[in-house]
């Protein structure tokens, strides 16, 4: 059945899943470092390189079915992510129940496969889509209604 506009349902529900996704993909710089609880200096980096201590400062959850979103600021916390030259990282993790907890983990960087623009962060199984300025970095599976880790490097 068509609407008034030419549309069948399915169409306008496609056309509303991407937009959030886009507003989700929009959304992902959306908070400076000045609106965070606890100032955080970051310093500059290689921005292809992961290697050093970065910090975690906030976590976005947008839902794909609601539009919700959800932010919550960890800049006053100690979650830290030492990525080393040899492949390995260590996490450092005061808060717990977020995601990976304190520990060592094997990572590697995937550079973008032929249909893709973005390079992955393979943290121990799961690979993160993942994007790297000087100083910030942001991890992000809201494609599949998951979070967005955004980081800043501290050393």
């Amino acid at each position: 059945m068509e609407a008034q506009f030419g549309f069948n349902r399915k169409g306008v529900f496609a056309l509303m899943f991407l937009s959030l996704i886009l507003i989700g993909a929009c959304q992902e710089d959306a908070l400076p470092q000045g609106e965070l609880k606890c100032p955080v200096e970051a310093v500059e980096g290689q921005e292809d390189d992961v290697v050093g201590k970065w910090k975690l400062v906030e976590r976005r959850t947008i839902s794909l079915f609601s539009g919700e979103i959800e932010v919550k600021d960890y800049s006053c916390d100690n979650v830290l992510y030492c990525f080393k030259p040899d492949g390995v990282l260590q996490i450092n993790d005061n808060v717990g129940g977020w995601g990976y907890e304190t520990g060592v983990y094997n990572y590697e960087l995937i550079p973008p496969a032929e249909n893709e623009d973005h390079i992955k962060l393979r943290i121990g199984d799961l690979k993160w889509p993942f994007k790297i300025g000087e100083s910030e970095m942001t991890l992000n599976m809201a494609h599949v209604d998951g979070p967005i880790f955004r980081f800043l490097r501290i050393e």
